[in-house]
């Protein structure tokens, strides 16, 4: 969890991170991406994601694998570098595994009227990040999960949830003696989802394996 007890946090201090910036192919220039609507265009894949307020990058998230689709039981996780040298100072990181089930409301119970969406905290990662150039978290995707789908009534969404706590802009960090003692902070998340999907039968090494000759168990 979040230390809020060692921050003043306002609504207006909290702000949404772009949700599906351009993944970016130079790992050397964070300013090599921008930002997208995740639901006009749809979400791109990278090696790499700028996650920006403002006109800043913030940090950067490297992920260990790049590719779309995770099975139960796939690690899942990634690099996070920090670039403190702008207007903001990233503090604190914290990282969930989600899970999040929305029922259609036409189809909904009447108990459940006030409730549409679940969200359910798979995994967690939380760090001091004010001295750090470079972090990472790695989770495992629980074997006991949900797989991503969706029908008219329900949907199961998978997605790894980015939450940091900043210096105010502009802030004179030479009036403190460290980082952390600055007490009002910013706060931002950005959301990346990502597929989780069943282990694939192995019907093609089912069929190669030769049966059992059991008249051969009784051979002297």
């Amino acid at each position: 969890m979040l230390a809020r007890s060692q921050s003043s946090i306002s609504q207006s201090q909290s702000r949404k991170f772009p949700n599906s910036p351009i993944p970016t192919e130079d790992k050397e220039s964070p300013h090599a991406t921008g930002s997208r609507d995740a639901a006009s265009e749809g979400f791109i894949r990278g090696r790499s994601y700028n996650i920006r307020i403002d006109d800043q990058v913030l940090l950067r998230f490297s992920p260990k694998n790049s590719d779309s689709t995770y099975y139960f039981g796939d690690m899942i996780g990634g690099t996070l570098t920090f670039f403190h040298g702008g207007v903001r100072r990233c503090l604190e990181v914290s990282v969930t595994l989600e899970t999040s089930e929305t029922i259609n409301q036409r189809f909904v119970h009447p108990s459940r009227k006030s409730s549409l969406k679940i969200k359910k905290v798979q995994s967690d990662h939380h760090e001091v990040v004010a001295d750090l150039v470079q972090s990472s978290f790695l989770f495992s995707i629980p074997v006991d999960g949900p797989m991503t789908f969706s029908t008219p009534y329900i949907s199961v969404q998978w997605f790894l949830r980015f939450e940091f706590f900043t210096t105010p802009k502009y802030v004179d960090l030479n009036r403190y003696e460290h980082p952390l003692l600055v007490e009002t902070r910013e706060k931002g998340d950005w959301v990346l989802p990502i597929n989780v999907c069943a282990p694939p039968l192995r019907t093609q090494h089912a069929r190669t394996e030769k049966p059992l000759a059991f008249g051969n168990l009784f051979r002297f």
